[in-house]
């Protein structure tokens, strides 16, 4: 095969995947709706299994409810019958992948489960199969074809079979009060660990503070202490009255008085955050004001900064 008859191969193998998909969202009925329902209900623990193919897949499918808060675990139905049956408990809901719905290696696990009275969800393409027979709730796959030239390799099959699980659990996400700090918690490593870090983790709280009737002579002083390029004036009240950068020095040092009040040449409205800001935001933030350091306030009182360089090492 030369480049051109490699490259037209590997789009009509994406072609036939993604018209399965558009098949899969357009087949969806009151079925997603139970399953949905009863996993948001769930009193134990999810319990996805599959052989072959099908059981890489719900291994991903498990591991993507875990890192949502909602615990899953892969069980090998082969395994299942060599012992690994016990962790089934009848307030588990058991979701079994099997595109012809026929793989023998399945019966024992559904047979126990059925004994158990645990509810079991089907991902298959035969509702007449014997794992449709013997599920509570049957999500079923439209017709399709595989995407290898003897449409034999399960492809189309696992892509959708995949598809339906990130269906599920992000839909589970948009019901359930699960936000970035959750996420952040059972994602305390690696990079999206480091993408959901807020500003509350790296703030510096030795703040560059000067009262209201200080000086600008005490506002270099405590501009060069703290090394922020800035000093902010507080009220009595330790409220933000308003703040002096360097730049604000550089273009009225002509004209100033070190004795003057600091106050003469603040800024009033300076660009604050709020601690729970993700770095990412508050890197954009920054760069859109063309500002190097950045307040963090907690009701108007200053109780943090940061700068540009350090939120982009934490990025």
């Amino acid at each position: 095969m030369n480049k051109f008859q490699i490259i037209k191969s590997a789009k009509e193998v994406l072609k036939i995947e993604s018209k399965a998909i558009n098949d899969l969202a357009k087949s969806l009925d009151k079925n997603f709706f139970k399953a949905i329902k009863s996993i948001e209900n769930l009193k134990g623990k999810l319990i996805v299994s599959g052989v072959g193919k099908s059981g890489n897949i719900a291994s991903k499918i498990a591991a993507s409810f875990t890192s949502t808060g909602i615990p899953a675990v892969f069980l090998n139905p082969v395994d299942a019958s060599h012992g690994d049956m016990g962790i089934v408990r009848a307030e588990d809901i058991l979701i079994v992948l099997s595109n012809s719905g026929e793989s023998h290696e399945l019966s024992d696990l559904l047979d126990f489960a059925k004994r158990q009275s645990v509810k079991i969800i089907s991902i298959c393409s035969n509702k007449k199969s014997l794992l449709a027979k013997n599920s509570d709730i049957n999500l079923i796959l439209p017709s399709h074809k595989e995407a290898d030239k003897l449409s034999t390799i399960p492809t189309t099959s696992t892509t959708m079979t995949l598809a339906l699980g990130d269906a599920l659990c992000c839909c589970l996400l948009n019901l359930r009060e699960f936000d970035k700090k959750a996420f952040k918690a059972l994602h305390p490593g690696g990079k999206i660990g480091k993408k959901l870090k807020t500003l509350s983790e790296i703030m510096d709280t030795d703040l560059p503070l000067i009262k209201q009737n200080s000086s600008i002579l005490d506002a270099v002083l405590e501009m060069t202490k703290k090394k922020y390029g800035c000093a902010v004036i507080i009220d009595s009240q330790k409220k933000i009255k308003g703040i002096i950068t360097d730049g604000d020095l550089r273009r009225a040092i002509k004209k100033l008085d070190m004795a003057d009040k600091a106050t003469r040449i603040m800024s009033q409205k300076p660009i604050t955050a709020s601690e729970e800001l993700l770095i990412s935001s508050a890197i954009a933030l920054m760069n859109k004001n063309s500002i190097t350091s950045l307040l963090i306030t907690r009701k108007s009182i200053p109780i943090g900064i940061v700068n540009l360089k350090n939120c982009l090492e934490n990025e």
